[in-house]
């Protein structure tokens, strides 16, 4: 690798933590919403990195909806309504410790709202491998309970979920569960408990996916998501 190329590496890495370091501020609203951030120059000497770095760091935030520059105006800090949540980066900068509990309830509104549909749909487009792919998954869950090993719990309970997005054969809803991935890791590690797993509902949505019962299988995660959040 030149030495060109390293610089140029190690300024886009500048560039990627200073966004990360602006986007904290604006979630915290140091930088509110409708202010006019500081100057390039000013930035460079707040957190030590050079003015490339600061235009980089600001045409990141800019693509996310977060900033919006303007020529002898600056650029401003927009509003929420503008910033785009289905971004993997301002996703994983949103779930700081302090935002947890905030994404999570958020995320399990649209998980509510998607997951039953997709169950139904699963029950009529999934072809047989999948299925199968699913019973499997499901034995593997009930094995699990006997010997809990959380760790591996968690693993196959996210992929039973994937899973059941990806049968849905609706590609927006196969997104929805790899833009997520990593709340569906962070949400399951908070809540699983060997004490509180509903293998019987779990077992249900596989059975009326398997039937292609299209309502039962609506009906079946409705059922799974109506309990208390510690038992999905």
């Amino acid at each position: 690798m030149s030495l060109s190329t390293q610089q140029l590496a190690a300024q886009k890495n500048l560039s990627y933590v200073l966004a990360e370091k602006l986007a904290q501020r604006i979630l915290k609203g140091e930088y509110a919403a409708g202010s006019i951030l500081p100057g390039e120059m000013e930035l460079s000497d707040i957190f030590g990195v050079s003015r490339t770095a600061v235009r980089e760091a600001v045409k990141t935030l800019a693509a996310k909806g977060m900033l919006l520059p303007r020529p002898r105006i600056g650029t401003r800090v927009m509003p929420r309504s503008h910033w785009n949540f289905l971004d993997k980066e301002l996703i994983a900068w949103w779930m700081t410790k302090d935002n947890f509990s905030h994404v999570v309830e958020e995320f399990l509104i649209m998980r509510n709202s998607l997951e039953p549909q997709a169950c139904a749909l699963a029950a009529i487009n999934s072809n047989e491998q999948q299925r199968t792919r699913l019973a499997q998954l499901m034995a593997q869950m009930t094995e699990l309970q006997k010997t809990f090993d959380r760790q591996r719990w968690i693993e196959v309970d996210m992929a039973y979920h994937e899973l059941i997005y990806e049968m849905s054969g609706n590609p927006f809803m196969t997104s929805f569960a790899n833009l997520f991935r990593s709340i569906y890791y962070n949400y399951f590690t908070a809540i699983t408990d060997n004490e509180v797993i509903k293998l019987d509902l779990h077992q249900a949505i596989v059975d009326a996916i398997t039937q292609g019962e299209e309502q039962a299988a609506f009906h079946a995660c409705l059922a799974l998501l109506k309990e208390p959040v510690a038992h999905r």
